[in-house]
């Protein structure tokens, strides 16, 4: 979340002219427009649209806009204004730019990003040894094969287990390979990126999770063509079902009945990834609110007085030597004509 409230550091002017007091009383006192109680709850934005990014890509970018616009107020409104004093200061500006790009942006989508991974592998206590986007990604195979299989392969239980644990066991291969023909700097990135999720040592532990899936699908199935309800779907989505396959019978005949089936299938599915997804988001969300504050406090207490203020100090006072050498220059050149 970008912090509305501005820090306090050695750039802060101190205004020694006393004024007298307002007759007006605190209605006189100066209060940063920024700094409004519902601006706080709009900037969370960015966390939030850090957590929902497994669930809801699109909505999460979107979700930046509001504290991208709140950041270029921000900055220069610090660089304006020293409280309630006119005073423009670039090094105010460049600061307030560091300290909300680091504790406001970088810093909690980090935290967020680092708890959504953790959180995959500690689900291997509960998933019978597979991470949750090992699990993730045996989901995705599993309902993109119920596209590609027609006919006696979607109709028969064996014909689609052999095809989809076998295009499974080949693209666990495939990753394996890929995983150790690429560079250091490409499986850094294809692993944020959960490219080598399959490029295990144990496959069967992923085998037998999609074996099973595979067996609940066809238990879906089943109940369904006899138009009975089955217990891990739920009655909207039965009667979705009845309805889909009632149409499609009557519109193309009986062979497009499947697409009905496919689809409530498919539904299935989608289900069990929402739900891994809220597994990696609470993941993520556990790991901002524990390390939010301690973000602030670092960059606010450590990092912008330690290393950025000194470093600003630095660049201004070579700008300034440069210019004094300048003119020194100018000077002399001027008397030796």
């Amino acid at each position: 979340m970008i912090n509305p409230v501005s820090f306090k550091n050695n750039t802060q002017t101190v205004n020694n002219n006393k004024s007298e007091p307002s007759s007006k009383g605190k209605s006189d006192e100066y209060k940063d427009p920024l700094a409004s109680q519902w601006l706080n709850y709009v900037l969370c934005s960015t966390e939030l649209g850090a957590l929902i990014h497994e669930i809801a890509p699109r909505t999460a970018q979107a979700l930046w806009i509001p504290t991208i616009m709140y950041l270029g107020a921000d900055i220069y409104d610090k660089y304006k204004n020293d409280k309630d004093t006119y005073s423009p200061s670039r090094k105010r500006g460049v600061e307030q730019a560091i300290y909300q790009g680091t504790a406001g942006f970088l810093l909690p989508a980090l935290s967020i990003f680092v708890g959504q991974k953790l959180t995959s592998p500690l689900g291997k206590l509960v998933n019978k040894g597979i991470s949750v986007n090992q699990k993730e990604a045996v989901l995705n195979h599993i309902k993109n094969s119920l596209e590609q299989c027609v006919g006696s392969r979607f109709n028969s239980y064996e014909n689609f287990e052999n095809f989809v644990i076998n295009s499974l066991e080949n693209k666990i291969m495939a990753c394996k390979n890929e995983k150790k023909s690429d560079s250091i700097f490409k499986r850094l990135i294809k692993f944020c990126q959960k490219k080598y999720t399959l490029a295990v040592k144990d496959d069967e532990k992923i085998t037998n999770f999609a074996k099973q899936n595979i067996k609940e699908l066809y238990e879906i199935k089943d109940a369904l063509s006899k138009k009975e309800k089955p217990k891990q779907i739920s009655k909207s989505a039965f009667r979705n079902y009845l309805e889909k396959s009632t149409n499609l019978r009557a519109t193309y005949g009986k062979d497009y009945a499947n697409d009905a089936l496919r689809y409530a299938l498919k539904s299935y599915q989608n289900k069990l990834i929402m739900k891994n997804k809220l597994i990696k988001t609470s993941g993520g969300l556990v790991a901002l609110a524990i390390t939010l504050n301690p973000i602030y406090n670092y960059v606010q207490e450590t990092f912008i007085p330690k290393y950025i203020d000194p470093g600003i100090d630095r660049f201004n006072r070579a700008i300034i030597d440069r210019s004094i050498l300048k003119q020194h220059i100018k000077s002399d050149t001027g008397k030796v004509q």
